[in-house]
């Protein structure tokens, strides 16, 4: 079995994150820790195996995933740099074209 890679969140991810855990509790009152709960188990087995987000369709950022968490339908945007899973945005399926990535 692989080891886990060690995971960074960059400032960004942090801050939305943040916002749609706040606004996720506060709106869905029947399961408030879905997003939580369902962010945590993707970034852990994406530690294990990276290769399981689909790339991402971003031609200044060819090394980036991106990952689905099914049931809040928000995407999970990382790749591995030097050795680590750097989670670089989070951001919902719906909203159209990706985040802006570097």
């Amino acid at each position: 079995m692989a080891d886990a890679l060690p995971v960074v969140f960059q400032r960004r991810a942090v801050q939305e994150i943040d916002a749609i855990d706040e606004w996720w509790r506060a709106n869905r009152p029947l399961a408030p820790a879905l997003f939580a709960v369902e962010l945590e188990r993707a970034v852990y087995a994406l530690t294990l195996m990276p290769t399981l987000g689909a790339r991402a369709h971003n031609e200044r950022a060819r090394d980036v995933r991106r990952f689905l968490l099914r049931r809040t339908r928000y995407h999970v945007y990382y790749r591995v740099r030097r050795g680590a899973l750097e989670v670089l945005a989070v951001w919902h399926a719906v909203r159209g074209t990706g985040p802006r990535l570097r």
